[in-house]
């Protein structure tokens, strides 16, 4: 059996004479542990997190031979002050850490967990960091080896599978091409970070708040649009645009002023004849023909009068149109959204009407941003959801993300890396320069604005960083792998 067992490659190993393991909390091993004497402790390494003393624990039982645990250095998460309730309270009947909170893994049995609060001893230091301080303690302490179990207790340990996945209370920006794309894309992030909670209905719900999504090339026109057959819904309930210039279907609800049999309300009438009489899209036309800076293009389709207390009110409530740069960008409020069954109908009925506004002032079409306040799913769709998602979204190349921010152009120019910052239309902006991807990293983040860009920017001056480093900077081509090989011998 090879121990420790868990993170071996980032412990330390001292004496297996030694009794004493050493907890450095966030405090990096580099700093202390030169300065002590390996014949002091047996093993030593950090605790980042809560997740952590579950390994910590199970490291411990498959070497039953230490008895003392020194915990020392910075306790920035509050690790060490669970470590030091484990071992001051042990667990609740519900495998928690009393007073803590704090979950250890459940294939580690009580019975074991008690074994190890009787054998060995905590010894509570935090914040000693300094090793003067630290090397007379460990020398004071002088604990051997001493077998306290007749054989190493190991444990079957399986990957957690978490419910949902943290993300910030409220705030999410994604961007797509199409519909088609940002619907994946909403389907997948509801699904894997939604927060499973309760509704005013009967069924549960995956919730995620404030989504913001931008769709920047989906075609106006209803007979190119990026609909899929997979989607749940058809072709033919979305609807046309007719030869008159009406629609059917639903996109005759979103955007024709006739009220529907059977429903209370329809987007149609709210924009076209609000409270019977104003029809906001023309409105929004005329004020945007008056003056292209205009910020009041504005169409409500909450109203106070009817929908205070109603049961069923609007789920789309505004829509602002704003001109810039000579194109007409499309923004949409939602306070309630079904993202299944619901985000991409509403996406094409509001590309439509964007069409519609761009058409009546003669400018392209811009972005379309939908704002969800609560991106739902619901628990009767779950299933149907993943199943989409497992069959058709791919997440994007990093290569091929488009960030508006711009682009860069790395090369090695010894003694520096060169990072030249382009405009997406090709104007060179601005240069960094620096010795080591860390410090260029620091710099780079606040002009870049996507994930996937910064993964990729990351990637690329390590890798110049790392033939800057070996004297080789003609093996550095961006895009491409280091061709440390091919080169003559220095």
């Amino acid at each position: 059996m090879s121990w420790p067992l868990y993170f071996a490659q980032s412990l330390s190993l001292g004496s297996p004479a030694s009794g004493v393991g050493l907890c450095l909390l966030w405090t990096p091993q580099d700093r202390v542990l030169p300065a002590l004497d390996p014949a002091s402790y047996a093993v030593a390494g950090n605790l980042y997190s809560r997740d952590g003393l579950s390994f910590l624990v199970r490291n411990l039982l498959a070497q039953p031979t230490i008895t003392a645990l020194v915990l020392c250095g910075r306790d920035l998460t509050g690790s060490g002050a669970a470590l030091v309730a484990l071992f001051r309270d042990g667990l609740d009947a519900a495998g928690c850490i009393v007073g803590d909170g704090a979950h250890l893994h459940a294939d580690i049995p009580p019975a074991a967990i008690a074994l190890l609060r009787q054998h060995v001893t905590l010894h509570d230091y935090r914040d000693t960091v300094r090793p003067e301080a630290l090397g007379p303690l460990l020398a004071a302490l002088h604990r051997p080896a001493a077998p306290w179990a007749t054989a190493p207790m190991l444990f079957p340990y399986n990957e957690p599978t978490a419910k949902a996945l943290p993300i910030t209370a409220t705030g999410l920006l994604l961007r797509a091409l199409t519909v088609r794309g940002a619907y994946l894309q909403m389907l997948w992030n509801v699904l894997r970070f939604g927060m499973h909670t309760a509704t005013q209905h009967s069924s549960d719900q995956r919730e995620l708040l404030d989504v913001l999504t931008i769709v920047s090339k989906e075609p106006t026109d209803p007979a190119r649009w990026s609909y899929a057959p997979w989607m749940p819904f058809t072709r033919a309930s979305l609807g046309e645009r007719l030869p008159d210039g009406s629609y059917t279907g639903y996109l005759a609800q979103f955007l024709q002023a006739e009220p529907a049999a059977g429903v209370s309300y329809t987007y149609g009438t709210r924009l076209r004849a609000f409270a019977g009489t104003v029809d906001q899209v023309a409105a929004i036309v005329a004020d945007l023909r008056a003056t292209g800076a205009s910020r009041r293009a504005v169409a409500a389709l909450w109203n106070p009068a009817q929908d205070a207390g109603s049961a069923s009110p609007p789920c789309l409530n505004l829509v602002q149109a704003r001109l810039r740069d000579g194109q007409l960008h499309l923004t949409a409020y939602f306070r309630s959204h079904d993202v299944y069954r619901a985000w991409a109908t509403n996406a094409y009925g509001l590309r439509t009407l964007q069409g519609e506004i761009a058409g009546a002032l003669a400018v392209p079409a811009g972005e379309l941003a939908i704002l969800s306040h609560s991106a739902h799913i619901y628990a009767h769709d779950w299933a149907h959801a993943e199943e989409l998602v497992a069959h058709h979204y791919r997440p994007a190349r990093q290569r091929h993300v488009r960030d508006t921010r711009g682009s860069f152009v790395i090369t090695v120019v010894p003694p520096e890396i060169v990072v030249r910052h382009y405009s997406l239309g090709g104007e060179h902006l601005q240069t960094f320069t620096g010795t080591t991807a860390r410090e260029l990293g620091f710099t780079l983040a606040a002009y870049i604005g996507e994930v996937q860009h910064a993964l990729y920017v990351g990637r690329e001056i390590q890798r110049a960083e790392l033939a800057l480093t070996l004297g080789r900077p003609e093996a550095f081509v961006q895009d491409q792998a280091l061709r440390l090989d091919k080169l003559p011998p220095i």
